[in-house]
């Protein structure tokens, strides 16, 4: 089974990882489910690749989210940095720290910023560099500073994530697959969602 991720985190002690919600984020100690390949569309840009992933998670009409991932990896995309999730009862977005097997979290309010993919478009579009050093990522965001991006990408990127929002014939099949898929990785990474109230 270990054999269809990519790369699953070193095994550490299983712990809540409950804290009071701060202004810098909230800490999770642990990686977030691997990328779902066959349901991303990728846009090469340079020094960094971005995936659209129309994501579903649900075991029934009744209690099922649909939304668009956006993840900005590096270029051949062994590394993931920075995730907008655009689904679900409490949009957010992930700073992804590789080094420690951990990421920040952060909740996004639609009723200060607006629709959150415009924005996540414009965050990257403007604060790249600013985004990637918040990952960790800092040599990844001297590259973008020094010698550019492929900024044209994120029209496409835009149009791809607002699609993954609309309902499709196979929401139910693409659900009940992305929570196999969720109690795959979390059989191999234990300490996934070990929060004591978080919700997907």
């Amino acid at each position: 089974m270990t054999e269809m991720f990519k790369r699953i985190p070193e095994a550490r002690e299983v712990l809540s990882n409950q804290q009071v919600p701060t202004i810098r984020g909230q800490l999770h100690k642990f990686m977030l489910i691997p990328i779902m390949e066959h349901h991303t569309r990728w846009f090469d840009a340079g020094p960094i690749s971005i995936g659209v992933e129309a994501r579903a998670l649900g075991e029934n009409a009744d209690h099922m989210i649909v939304g668009p991932s956006i993840h900005v990896c590096n270029a051949d995309r062994s590394e993931e940095y920075i995730r907008f999730d655009v689904f679900g009862k409490v949009l957010h977005y992930h700073y992804i720290l590789n080094d420690a097997d951990h990421n920040i979290l952060w909740g996004y309010d639609p009723d200060v910023n607006g629709p959150m993919i415009p924005w996540a478009v414009s965050a990257l579009q403007d604060r790249l560099p600013t985004l990637l050093r918040a990952a960790g990522a800092a040599e990844l965001a001297t590259q973008v500073e020094q010698t550019g991006w492929d900024v044209s990408v994120l029209d496409e990127v835009e149009k791809a994530a607002s699609e993954a929002l609309k309902p499709r014939e196979d929401d139910i099949v693409r659900a009940k697959e992305g929570m196999d898929w969720m109690y795959k990785w979390k059989a191999v990474h234990p300490q996934f969602n070990t929060l004591d109230d978080c919700e997907y």
